[in-house]
Formats: C-alpha cells, sequence, structure tokens
C-alpha cells in the first residue's frame, strides 16, 4: 500500500518504494512464504550489549522484553483519537513499534469504522543499530502479524526531508533511534516531526539519557509548549545506560 498523494515534492525529490508492498509482490512471484512463525524484533545496537560488560543481563532484559513492555503502556495511554488517522516511526527497524501501532489500529478501526490511517515506517536499515535489521526482516514480522495490508515502509533517512506533507500525522513515533545520529541530524529530525505531525497530534520518543532532554528544547523552539520529559523505567535500562521518554502533542491554533 502506498498513498502517492503524500509524498510532498515541496520538500525532497527523492522517489520512495513502498518495501512492504514490493516485497509482497516478490513473494507472491516466487511462490514462497516468508512470515511463517514468530516475529522477532533483535537486539538494539549489538555492540551496546557488548559493551555493557555486567551489567549485560539488565541490557538483554531491555531490549528482550522491558520495550515491548513500554511501548504497550505508554501507546495504551493514548487517547483512541490518536489511532484514527497517518502514524509516522521514525527508525522503524524490524517493526516493534510500527506493528503495536498498526495492530491497535487494527483493533480500534474494526469499531470505528475509519479507514485510511497507515500506519508509515522509515529507516535506513543500518544492522548496527539493531541485529538483523533489515527491510526483508520487517517485512516478515509485519506479514506474519497480518498486518500487511495497513504497513507502509520507506527506505529513508529521518535527517533528511521527509517525503510526506505538513500535518499529516496524527502520531510520530521514535524508538531508540536518534541518538545514532550526529546533534544537527537529531534537531532536524525533531523539526520534521514537528512538520508532519498534525495539530493535535502526538510525538513519542524514547531514548537514551542525555539525548531526550534537547528534544525537548527543539520541540519548545518549534512552539510546541505541551511537552512532559520523564525517566522510561527501570524495565528500558540498557545496560548502564537509562532511557527517558518525551510525550508531546502538537499546538491546536
Amino acid at each position: 500500500m502506498e498513498d502517492s498523494n503524500q509524498l510532498q515534492s515541496g520538500h525532497t525529490n527523492k522517489e520512495y518504494i513502498d518495501l512492504i508492498e514490493q516485497l509482497r509482490k516478490e513473494d507472491t512471484a516466487s511462490h514462497r512464504d516468508s512470515g511463517k512463525g514468530k516475529a522477532s524484533f533483535g537486539i538494539d545496537s549489538p555492540m551496546g550489549l557488548m559493551s555493557s560488560f555486567v551489567f549485560a543481563p539488565v541490557y538483554l532484559y531491555a531490549t528482550v522484553k522491558g520495550k515491548h513492555t513500554f511501548w504497550d503502556q505508554a501507546l495504551s495511554s493514548l487517547p483512541d483519537k490518536i489511532f484514527y488517522g497517518p502514524s509516522l516511526d521514525m527508525g522503524c527497524g524490524r517493526g516493534l513499534v510500527l506493528s503495536k501501532v498498526a495492530t491497535k489500529k487494527r483493533s480500534l478501526l474494526q469499531t470505528a469504522q475509519i479507514k485510511d490511517c497507515p500506519t508509515y515506517g522509515i529507516d535506513i536499515f543500518n544492522s548496527s543499530d539493531q541485529s538483523g535489521n533489515s527491510p526483508q526482516m520487517l517485512y516478515k514480522n509485519i506479514k506474519s502479524l497480518d498486518l500487511l495490508d495497513g504497513v507502509v515502509a520507506y527506505a529513508a533517512s529521518f535527517t533528511e526531508p521527509l517525503p510526506f506533507a505538513d500535518n499529516y500525522f496524527s502520531l510520530v513515533t521514535a524508538s531508540l533511534s536518534l541518538h545514532n545520529v550526529s546533534l544537527a541530524g537529531r534537531k532536524f529530525a525533531i523539526r520534521e516531526a514537528c512538520r508532519v505531525c498534525k495539530p493535535g497530534g502526538a510525538v513519542i520518543i524514547l531514548d537514551l539519557l542525555g539525548y531526550v532532554a534537547d528534544y525537548e528544547a527543539e520541540m519548545k523552539l518549534n512552539g510546541w509548549m505541551v511537552v512532559e520529559r520523564r525517566f522510561a523505567g527501570l524495565g528500558v535500562v540498557f545496560g548502564s545506560w537509562p532511557t527517558q521518554v518525551l510525550l508531546a502533542y502538537k499546538p491546536v491554533m
């Protein structure tokens, strides 16, 4: 699925291909089944795990269990109306947050009877950021959860202009992805998140302590005043690195 009307040539001249749809066609043409088995979301930053030493068990818990619980709770705390529009996951990787958002939408929309709210994800698919990070693994996970019809994925960087119209998404998420780029790249990504989020929409970012305060400051520079930043909990401490969560709502003019 790809909604070409939301590709915004005014912000980028690049052409983007929906990776999920492309791999779905290849899957069908080859008569193979790439979606057998359970979804698997890998290890965040394998080098980070190796450098955790005595804290490695804490790191493993966070990446295998803790972040799942965190995102279940974070998404369930949002008003249902946030899920009635398109959403974007910046740095979607193998699709953990992407699939949770798409699953929640599917559940809500069965009763709300609202259409046209695809779940978008972008990533450069760097395996040093997450083990086994690839479009093929994302596709396999999305297919295994029976979410192919509601998900769109692009190979794109959030350090470049996003290929979406202003004020398009009701929800923008980022899970342990923004810290992987330079300070300038992180600030640009925050500005792009602010741009593509619609008034009244929400942005949720989970990231390592020491980075999230900069995201809050950048959002406030962009006129976002309803911004909450807090400790994300013991379940998402990656070795010796605690995390914070930022939750912000775009002002309604």
